[in-house]
């Protein structure tokens, strides 16, 4: 997975226009919804193929792309994520060493059942394992990747990612639709931490 830090595309495309005016995180590779409003004042309006944001057009190269369709018509584009590269099923011994004896990011326990985690349940955003980041993993109790295996497996059959509301959050996912469009950025199970620290963000206490 490439993360952008600048715009990649030639200046007055269609797709370098979109990447300007719909609020791209170019940390996640998530943006706003651009409506179909805000299309067609910006030129942007679509033929009902999707014309520039076309899966396998310019903007695709990079991004998984939602295209928000009514009665056949497509009145929003979305991006929904960097699209991913080829997975490595080994990882890095510097990276095992350094999680192994950190403690389990939901359980806070340690010991011999922690084992080190893809983030990615889909395990394919990864790369050749020369390009591998710390960042990229985290250390769970093996229950509890057991249970994130479970959750994975019924989000690739269903592609509807994991709801924590179940869990008694405020909120099914800290960024990104329910439904899975090729990232895990946002998911409760991809980083845990990450999730409780952005719902969390603006809670304050009152009792």
């Amino acid at each position: 997975m490439k993360i952008l830090t600048i715009n990649p595309f030639r200046k007055g495309s269609k797709a370098w226009l979109f990447c300007e005016v719909c609020g791209l995180d170019y940390k996640t590779g998530h943006s706003e919804i651009v409506r179909i409003e805000a299309l067609t004042k910006y030129k942007l309006n679509t033929t009902n193929g999707g014309d520039w944001c076309r899966s396998d057009g310019p903007l695709g190269k990079y991004f998984n792309i939602e295209r928000i369709k009514e009665k056949g018509k497509i009145v929003g584009v979305q991006l929904v994520g960097y699209k991913k590269n080829t997975f490595s099923s080994s990882i890095k011994k510097e990276i095992i060493d350094f999680y192994k004896k950190l403690p389990c990011r939901i359980l806070d326990i340690t010991g011999e059942y922690i084992e080190i985690d893809h983030k990615d349940g889909r395990k394919d955003d990864f790369g050749p394992i020369e390009v591998q980041k710390k960042e990229d993993f985290q250390p769970l109790h093996k229950s509890v990747n057991d249970a994130k295996r479970q959750h994975c497996i019924d989000c690739k059959r269903t592609n509807i990612r994991f709801d924590a509301k179940r869990l008694g959050y405020s909120a099914s996912q800290w960024i990104g639709p329910l439904n899975y469009n090729g990232s895990c950025i946002g998911c409760f199970w991809c980083d845990p931490a990450e999730f409780n620290a952005q719902i969390s963000y603006r809670y304050k206490k009152t009792k």
